[in-house]
């Protein structure tokens, strides 16, 4: 039995570490991001996008380590989350290679970017967002874990404008958000880690 809660215990520290990890390269993507719309320095995307990916990713790891905790009050939510955290991944992935790829032996990304990058994007952003809304169900079920299941609805409720604004608007508008969407997850996503650091014994 000891050796089980530790066990428990070290798994969710881990999700504790991605979500910061995650929150602080959405910070770094979001000071890129306004260095780029804002000075006078030509600044690649790709400097921007390296930062957002590599947050997002660890994001991504986050909801997977949520799975033990989210098992233990809504066991079939946890599952869907998982399941949607993992096409989240896959598809961002896939539009990282893609997008390096790209930037690696062709003349960079071309803009407006391909429609395939826009797609996986799409993909990434719907999956992100079925996923972050299972496990927010998930942790506002029991009362004494609802602020994790508060911070998970931030992101939430900024990919969903995002994703609103690309339907009505097109991809490319609604991606332009993240200029100012990004740095609201960021804090949604240090506030997650924080909470869930000081929650690992529970």
């Amino acid at each position: 039995m000891k050796g089980s809660t530790m066990t428990l215990s070290n798994l969710r520290g881990w999700d504790a570490h991605f979500f910061i990890v995650a929150g602080s390269f959405m910070l770094i993507n979001t000071a890129f991001l306004w260095i780029r719309y804002y000075s006078n320095f030509q600044l690649s995307i790709l400097w921007a996008a390296i930062p957002a990916i590599i947050g997002l990713a660890s994001g991504v790891l986050g909801l997977f380590k949520l799975y033990p905790r989210a098992s233990v009050f809504a066991p079939l939510l946890a599952k869907s989350g998982a399941a949607f955290a993992l096409l989240a991944g896959a598809s961002l992935g896939l539009a990282a290679i893609w997008i390096f790829a790209v930037s690696v032996f062709a003349e960079g990304i071309p803009d407006p970017a391909p429609q395939g990058i826009l797609g996986l994007i799409a993909v990434f952003m719907l999956a992100m967002v079925l996923a972050f809304l299972t496990n927010a169900i998930a942790f506002l079920l029991p009362t004494n874990q609802r602020k994790i299941g508060y911070l998970l609805t931030v992101p939430l409720a900024m990919w969903g404008l995002m994703l609103v604004v690309s339907m009505i608007k097109g991809m490319e508008v609604g991606l332009s958000l993240d200029f100012y969407t990004n740095a609201i997850i960021a804090a949604a996503f240090l506030g997650l880690g924080l909470t869930l650091k000081t929650t690992a014994g529970n």
